[in-house]
């Protein structure tokens, strides 16, 4: 299977402003295939997110090799060969929804029948296609969120890349929006899906694969293989199957200093 993602050996040391060198990254490889599900989880300030922006070239790595699709990160991003969902939905709230959602093709200078069919479409994929008029602050959390993917993947993306999306949502929102993601996820085979989390349930149920990372200077300590049946629903976070996993996570955690991790 063609990676979409390459990683060898990638460092990334900052200098902070009384001089000191903080050691975020170091060693770190890993190869993603097309079409794959992965889950970054670690300690707080492992350098997951830190991990998740060099691939989408917001931040420069010290020292290693990144390729996305063959192409360095700063290419990949002119090529908009990735979509980015922070944590927050990050929508312009003077802009109606569909007015978020075909903003990344007016930059890209779609023509103004090819942004809305496109918008159209998206916003029917998350399930929101009666509020393309609504303004974002007319809109719970997780539905400004699933804007926010919705935006994130109208210029038809092969990656999407997730920083802790649904981090500030309460649970039972949060279950709801697993659920939506893993259908759009399906719904686009060729899609490879990167994602951050604090939750090692989450990352469990959504993954192919979960990448453990050690407390900083981060490192992979162990690449977790999610065997769980597809399709995946409310019944399979009751599988023993399920429980044996998280308790895998959760112990590749506590070799090291598992610490700030949500059950």
């Amino acid at each position: 299977m063609t990676s979409i993602i390459s990683i060898k050996n990638l460092s990334k040391t900052f200098r902070g402003a009384d001089g000191v060198e903080v050691h975020a990254l170091e060693n770190i490889s890993l190869d993603i295939p097309e079409g794959e599900f992965v889950s970054l989880i670690g300690p707080s300030g492992c350098g997951k997110s830190t991990l998740l922006r060099m691939i989408a070239d917001l931040i420069q790595p010290t020292g290693g090799q990144l390729t996305i699709n063959g192409k360095t990160p700063q290419q990949a991003r002119k090529d908009r060969e990735y979509g980015f969902v922070f944590q927050s939905a990050t929508l312009y709230e003077w802009r109606t929804v569909i007015k978020n959602v075909e903003l990344p093709l007016e930059i890209m200078k779609h023509s103004k029948d090819e942004r809305r069919a496109r918008a159209r479409e998206m916003l029917k994929l998350v399930e929101l296609g009666d509020f393309e008029e609504k303004y974002p602050w007319q809109l719970s959390g997780g539905m400004q969120q699933r804007v926010s993917i919705a935006r994130a993947l109208a210029f038809q993306p092969r990656l999407l890349l997730m920083d802790e999306p649904f981090g500030a949502l309460d649970e039972m929102t949060r279950e709801r929006m697993n659920n939506e993601l893993l259908r759009i996820w399906t719904a686009m085979p060729e899609m490879t899906v990167v994602f951050v989390t604090h939750s090692i349930s989450e990352a469990v149920y959504l993954s192919s694969r979960v990448v453990v990372m050690s407390p900083r200077p981060g490192r992979i300590a162990e690449v977790i293989d999610i065997d769980l049946p597809r399709p995946r629903g409310s019944a399979t976070r009751d599988l023993d199957q399920f429980f044996h996993l998280t308790s895998r996570v959760r112990h590749a955690l506590r070799q090291g200093v598992g610490l700030g991790i949500d059950e």
